[in-house]
């Protein structure tokens, strides 16, 4: 498993009707400051976005904004940052998370944060990268999303061992634990 250095963190524009949300959005992006992780995320400013942003940068860290110009232009992007990408199409600007990041954390959100994460885990699938993704399952919000992929399995859709593929934690810590143990397999083979 190479070294972990830029971890993305993909994340809602709201921050959800849970507390533990956003605290534990703090908290994450406190770590990733303190284990000199540079955070790599989606360039907004609101919600769970603007609270991994500001959190890491208040605790003395990096943090790489990607964002697509045109949602800038809504004034939706955080500028304090330590650095600012702006791509053209949203399609643009998964390529360049994927290039920025050598692990992925998935935190609670919406419909966006759900495609970020499953083109992440298809691309995982078709042997485009060998990355960590992992869930941060704060209070089981993501209980219902990892039982449908199983069922997914179950019904022979996708291989078990794709199941493999990311990781479902419910602390920092044990995202970090598995990230060290994480090695990319898949049941078959793709050239790339």
């Amino acid at each position: 498993m190479p070294t972990i250095k830029n971890v993305c963190v993909f994340c809602g524009s709201n921050h959800g009707l849970d507390p533990a949300f956003k605290q534990q959005t703090e908290a994450l992006g406190h770590y990733l400051a303190a284990h000199h992780h540079p955070v790599v995320y989606g360039g907004g400013k609101e919600g769970l976005m603007g609270t991994i942003a500001e959190s890491t940068m208040a605790a003395g860290g990096e943090v790489i904004g990607i964002i697509p110009t045109f949602l800038k232009q809504m004034d939706l992007a955080e500028t304090n940052v330590t650095k600012l990408i702006e791509t053209a199409t949203m399609d643009e600007r998964k390529d360049e998370m994927l290039r920025q990041a050598d692990a992925f954390i998935v935190l609670p959100g919406g419909f966006g944060t759900f495609e970020e994460f499953t083109t992440m885990l298809s691309w995982s699938q078709l042997n485009v990268h060998q990355k960590p993704i992992a869930l941060f399952n704060i209070n089981h919000y993501f209980d219902s999303l990892v039982e449908m992929m199983q069922t997914c399995c179950d019904q022979g859709f996708a291989p078990q061992a794709n199941m493999d593929l990311f990781i479902d934690a419910n602390t920092i810590d044990d995202i970090f634990a598995q990230f060290d143990s994480f090695h990319h397999q898949l049941p078959y083979k793709y050239t790339n």
